[in-house]
């Protein structure tokens, strides 16, 4: 079902080159909304794992005083992850086949994060 999410989330994949998911959370990995070519329960899975590892990084962060991790970037063999945080408790996880254009998806899940948050209010 769609949501009012669903079109920033269709348009940050459709303007990443190779880019299969994005995935629309709470830092509790609760799924708000999610798009793309994977199946479903597979991305909210991988998103529901990397916003584990979102909090971990911000945790430790904040144990250091280094401030907040705005974004977090997983290189792997097969695939890349991005996963910014959108604020008020609330993250976007896109992933991307290799190879793609890292600028591009980094900066449209920056763009995307502006009107996932945008929308929220």
């Amino acid at each position: 079902m769609a949501t009012s999410f669903t079109p920033i989330l269709q348009r940050t994949i459709d303007k990443v080159p190779n880019a299969i998911a994005a995935v629309f959370a709470a830092y509790d990995g609760e799924a708000v909304d999610q798009v793309g070519q994977r199946p479903k329960y597979d991305s909210l899975l991988i998103a529901a794992h990397y916003g584990v590892l979102l909090n971990q990084v911000q945790s430790l962060l904040r144990l250091f005083h280094f401030g907040a991790a705005e974004e977090i970037f997983l290189h792997h063999q097969r695939m890349d992850f991005i996963i910014r945080t959108v604020g008020d408790g609330y993250y976007l996880l896109l992933a991307v086949q290799s190879p793609t254009h890292v600028a591009t998806a980094l900066r449209e899940v920056s763009t995307a994060a502006i009107a996932l948050r945008r929308e929220m209010l």
